[in-house]
């Protein structure tokens, strides 16, 4: 029986902030496609991979901005494409195809149990989770009309007096009053990890205010009264509105921020880690000239001490560990290496039954530092009937020549040399063992 020939094709194409990696042949196509841009440096791939394929780049130097580039490194040479690296993405930066199918789509691979639900009965909803999200993967798309739509006057007066007044303990800051009318601004800020409250302030610009109430109708809150004093006609339409939050689960880090945001306890969030962050000799820190844990943490959690408060608490640098993810990106920018990132547990599913599946399965365990060495092959002896004992017949075992010694050498070496490479691994995975064996015997014979 002839051993199949399979010519393999590796190359590498750059598109904008992508790399794509394609190991090709003619009957399965691996594409490993590395987007830059969303790469956090956190090394999990690194940690992983069974081939030492994955290289990291000058991190601490990405971070603080003296050097633009990859954060992450692929040795063609070495990658075997099993995706793993991929699976343990937690950014989505690294993506396996095989031929048409990510393997994220694959139950036969182990991945992430990692998630966000909206509970639609106690989502108002609202703009506070999508103002929250530090990476841009919520949206909130409400549909409200504008107040100039729904008061329609006879004849407007020049002037309409009235009250109104807002209740700060009360008010949320939701947005939605703004949405629906001009005549109210609410203050926004960037949220920061000790503080994840988007609004701060609210008030009527009551010079364009004309009292019709429908910001009282609007409010979830009931923390708007308005009392119109002016005897005016006009009409008022019902107040109709919808809303619906929009998740992008591709760019969703399962941080937690929009959680902390949500003043109705709707928003429920799984994370893949559990762990803690710890500060190793923290004075060495110069969180002035570096900020790199800032900078390069994907769900900002780090933050500089301001207040004469947060000093007294805090030595030179902060995180609130309610928003990480535990994927380690801040421990390899650190140029001091004060930061530990310590996971103690992982969530991920069950992989289908595969040959390939305790290895996954061990992989997803390192990051924990819970692996366990595979079981050696145990071999069990056979049980068979009682023959008849043949007579011992002892043959000299004739020493071995040099030249010998030299052909034994040569047969092992090109035996080990098959089956490290990538094709014995992919004959191996699809159950066809028997040409493995028999290019090994091809090689064995050219050494005869």
């Amino acid at each position: 029986m002839l051993s199949e020939q399979v010519e393999l094709e590796i190359t590498m194409e750059v598109e904008d902030d992508r790399m794509i990696f394609k190991w090709n042949t003619e009957k399965l196509k691996k594409t490993l496609d590395y987007d830059v841009t969303r790469c956090s440096g956190c090394g999990l791939c690194k940690l992983v991979c069974p081939c030492d394929a994955i290289e990291m780049g000058p991190i601490p130097e990405i971070a603080m901005g003296e050097i633009d580039a990859p954060k992450v490194m692929v040795d063609q040479n070495k990658c075997s494409y099993c995706g793993l690296c991929s699976a343990v993405c937690l950014t989505k930066a690294m993506k396996l195809k095989m031929d048409s199918e990510f393997i994220q789509d694959n139950p036969d691979y182990p991945q992430f149990v990692k998630d966000i639900k909206i509970d639609e009965e106690k989502c108002i909803p609202c703009l506070l989770c999508e103002r929250a999200c530090p990476n841009k993967s919520i949206k909130a798309d409400l549909k409200i009309p504008k107040k100039e739509d729904l008061v329609i006057y006879e004849k407007k007066p020049e002037k309409v007096e009235g009250e109104i007044t807002i209740d700060k303990d009360k008010c949320t800051y939701c947005g939605l009053c703004e949405r629906l009318c001009s005549a109210i601004e609410i203050s926004w800020r960037d949220v920061t990890p000790n503080n994840p409250t988007p609004g701060y302030d609210i008030r009527v610009v009551e010079d364009e205010c004309d009292y019709c109430g429908l910001c009282e109708k609007i409010c979830p809150d009931e923390a708007i009264k308005v009392k119109c004093k002016t005897d005016v006609k006009r009409e008022i339409k019902e107040l109709e509105w919808s809303g619906k939050i929009n998740i992008d689960r591709e760019k969703c880090l399962t941080c937690g921020w929009c959680k902390a945001a949500c003043p109705r306890d709707a928003i429920n969030v799984t994370k893949a880690f559990e762990g803690e962050i710890r500060l190793h000799n923290p004075e060495k820190c110069d969180p002035v000239g570096c900020k790199a844990c800032l900078n390069i943490c994907p769900s900002n959690v780090w933050f500089i001490p301001e207040t004469l408060e947060e000093k007294e608490k805090f030595v030179k640098i902060a995180f609130n560990q309610d928003f990480c993810s535990f994927c380690g990106a801040c421990e390899q920018a650190c140029p001091e290496k004060i930061i530990e990132v310590a996971r103690k547990d992982v969530r991920y599913t069950k992989p289908n039954e595969n040959p390939w599946s305790r290895m996954w399965e061990q992989a997803f365990l390192k990051l924990v530092g819970k692996a366990q060495e595979i079981p050696k092959i145990r071999i069990v002896k056979i049980q068979h009937e009682e023959e008849e004992e043949l007579p011992i017949v002892e043959e000299e075992i004739p020493e071995l020549t040099p030249e010998m010694r030299e052909k034994l050498s040569q047969s092992i070496k090109k035996a080990r040399n098959v089956l490290k490479e990538k094709k014995t691994r992919m004959l191996t995975e699809k159950g066809k063992t028997e040409k493995v064996i028999e290019n090994v015997k091809k090689e064995l014979e050219a050494v005869q």
